[in-house]
């Protein structure tokens, strides 16, 4: 079980990152060019629209952002303007995403949801500060941690009953779904929320869209989780935090002539 416990702190000890403007401490064990190599594997296979005309205008949008939230790209995570890959997604949920190496899919079902610019630009805020914030190599990052952990809980009750090591790996998991992953993965929605406000209003979008954007989406069908249960915050925490973070976007929107 030693070796396990020194390969874990070695790995915690060289995975520090930062996030931009926050400056939450990451852990992050995998290069972020190995991410995006497998992220565009996965892009390529998705079924496009490549002639909606509505592309156009993610993509206009899309690199405002991109070059609004490059002044925080301290460690230069975001790839250049010419690299970015923005596609309408032949998918009528509505749902947009981003993945490592500047591949964001936007599904043709979210249009009904975004009406205006500001709408589009508060989903993409949201998307680029995932790719900026590193969220995809840190959730993988958090699953290697997971297993080592379980590979730590195996070899310590290599000698005990079928019934203490079946009890053993079933805290292990529990404990890391609850107290690692969900609440992690409500920790990025949040920071890509508030940094995506950030970014949109740099842009010269007007933040103001971003909670009542996602007061109209919380209206969508269907029965939601529990908070501590879900990937994502509270629809009612996620419009409260952005109301509270609209003073610091306004003060980042482009000063009037």
């Amino acid at each position: 079980m030693r070796p396990l416990l020194l390969l874990l702190s070695a790995l915690a000890f060289v995975g520090c990152q930062n996030v931009p403007i926050t400056g939450r401490s990451q852990f992050i064990l995998v290069d972020e060019s190995e991410v995006a190599s497998l992220s565009a594997a996965e892009f390529s296979k998705m079924k496009k629209l490549p002639g909606d005309k509505r592309l156009a205008k993610v993509k206009e949008i899309g690199l405002k952002i991109v070059a609004a939230a490059r002044r925080d790209d301290k460690a230069g995570v975001l790839p250049p303007s010419s690299k970015w890959e923005f596609a309408i997604i032949d998918d009528k949920s509505p749902n947009a995403f981003a993945m490592p190496g500047g591949k964001i899919g936007f599904n043709s079902g979210m249009f009904q949801y975004a009406p205006t610019d500001d709408d589009i630009a508060v989903i993409l805020g949201h998307e680029v500060s995932h790719v900026i914030c590193r969220h995809g190599s840190e959730r993988v990052s958090q699953a290697m941690g997971v297993a080592i952990a379980a590979a730590v809980a195996d070899e310590a009750t290599k000698n005990s009953s079928s019934k203490t090591r079946s009890t053993w790996m079933a805290a292990v998991g529990i404990g890391a779904q609850y107290g690692i992953l969900l609440p992690f993965s409500r920790g990025h929605e949040s920071e890509a929320d508030h940094l995506g406000l950030l970014f949109m209003a740099r842009a010269g979008y007007d933040p103001a869209a971003a909670p009542l954007f996602w007061e109209r989406f919380s209206k969508i069908g269907g029965t939601r989780p529990p908070e501590f249960l879900s990937t994502h915050p509270a629809d009612s925490t996620r419009v409260k935090q952005l109301q509270g973070w609209l003073p610091e976007a306004r003060a980042q929107m482009p000063k009037k002539p």
